[in-house]
């Protein structure tokens, strides 16, 4: 990046955009935060799950409820130091979480929303090989309250939603698709992908 990518432009305010990242256990979430922030211009990232961490581990409303507050504050930490672009994920299960995020977060200029599909087959596939290590126990405890939200997309409400089906893509290939449909952020930044 240039150093005219990295800071705003004197005299014009600084956007504020977020780029949302969701998706079920091993769809992707924390690979695609991270590969994504090369080519966001200006940008920052976030990844909820690195947040959330906590013992004991309780998935109850109050932990979600601490951990969209806590993502907020660092999203508006990183507008507030000009960084235009947040990239941020693993940290809202449904739709009405994305809501509840939102209102913490109303200065937002742009919302842009991935969803990371992934077949059941390849999802538990990387479940099992990745180097985030998981029991059984986890992993079904987990399946009991992530399903895939199809209201993310039925219902777009203050974002520009897009469906990625990442089953047998590289994290390359996936963020070569997101670059390309949100030029408002990325302009011709394909070509260096």
């Amino acid at each position: 990046m240039t150093s005219s990518d990295q800071t705003p432009h004197p005299g014009r305010p600084a956007a504020r955009r977020l780029i949302l990242v969701s998706g079920q256990e091993g769809a992707g979430k924390t690979t695609i935060v991270r590969a994504l922030l090369p080519h966001t211009p200006n940008g920052a990232r976030i990844d909820a799950e690195d947040l959330g961490q906590v013992n004991p581990c309780l998935f109850d409303d109050a932990f979600w409820q601490l951990l969209r507050a806590n993502v907020a504050a660092l999203v508006r930490n990183y507008w507030g130091a000009g960084f235009e672009n947040v990239i941020a994920g693993s940290f809202f299960r449904t739709r009405d979480d994305f809501l509840r995020f939102r209102e913490l977060v109303p200065e937002a200029d742009e919302v842009f929303m991935v969803q990371l599909l992934v077949q059941p087959e390849e999802r538990q596939h990387r479940r099992l090989t990745r180097a985030k290590r998981t029991t059984q126990e986890w992993r079904d405890s987990v399946d009991q309250f992530d399903t895939v939200d199809t209201t993310l997309a039925a219902d777009q409400d203050g974002y520009r939603y897009l469906a990625v089906d990442g089953t047998g893509m590289t994290p390359e290939q996936t963020v070569a698709v997101i670059v390309r449909e949100f030029p408002e952020i990325y302009g011709a930044r394909l070509s260096t992908i």
